[in-house]
């Protein structure tokens, strides 16, 4: 039988630990609308046979690790995603795929939203994937200055010796936009600097089923504003919920 229902996916690689379907069916259900989000695994090597057999989504959210690498597989790319060099969430006009990026305007209103201030302010983000990339493009089209410090390739708990530096240098807010502290990964050890780095806000794009991330712990026993991937999975998604339907979250 035949539905008129439309379906969205979020795609990513590892996806059993996101919380978008829950989000995105308590918004559909509150405007009443037939539609649903499922999860989907998908290999970096999948990509782009997920893209050609996407014909059944209305649209869907892009995770960990694809969000550079699905860009040129896509009919479109919206100006600000464009800028940034990563794409979170796809929208299907007609035949066409188009990509936008609602992460770095969904880590700033969570920022907004711990009352954090921006304009003047200087940011750490921590990682130069997708995600990173986003918060730095919000940031700075608010008056922070973003600095990026990376990770050694090899040894991912390890950094140069100039990031090593800026670690334990001050700034007002510190972002984890990498993958440590996911559901049994490694975590990020902050003991280590964010006491000396003090920043008076700390966003960490992890969120997990199995409680707090050690960053977030270890930002509440210094008394830092915090909080984890869950409040931007919220801000971010209420944009794409605009985008996909039209209507106000």
């Amino acid at each position: 039988m035949e539905t008129d229902m439309r379906l969205y996916a979020v795609i990513g690689c590892p996806i059993a630990h996101s919380r978008s379907p829950e989000l995105y069916r308590d918004m559909f259900k509150k405007h009443g609308l037939d539609a649903d989000m499922i999860r989907i695994l998908v290999e970096p090597h999948e990509l782009a046979g997920i893209c050609r057999l996407a014909e059944p989504l209305s649209g869907f959210a892009v995770t960990m690790p694809h969000k550079r690498a699905i860009m040129p597989l896509l009919d479109g790319i919206s100006d600000e995603a464009r800028s940034i060099g990563a794409v979170n969430i796809v929208e299907r006009r007609g035949d066409e795929l188009i990509g936008h990026n609602t992460d770095g305007d969904g880590l700033t209103d969570a920022l907004y939203a711990l009352g954090a201030e921006l304009s003047g302010r200087r940011a750490a983000i921590l990682g130069r994937g997708g995600a990173a990339r986003a918060a730095a493009y919000a940031l700075h089209k608010r008056g922070c200055e973003p600095t990026f410090i990376v990770r050694e390739i090899r040894d991912g708990s390890s950094f140069c010796e100039a990031d090593l530096a800026a670690l334990h240098t001050h700034f007002d807010l510190f972002i984890n936009a990498t993958p440590l502290g996911m559901d049994g990964g490694e975590e990020l050890e902050a003991s280590g600097f964010l006491k000396d780095m003090a920043p008076s806000f700390v966003m960490d794009m992890v969120y997990r089923r199995s409680g707090e991330t050690q960053l977030i712990r270890e930002a509440r026993r210094l008394g830092i504003a915090c909080a984890d991937g869950s409040a931007m999975l919220e801000k971010q998604a209420e944009r794409a919920f605009r985008i996909w339907t039209g209507l106000e979250p």
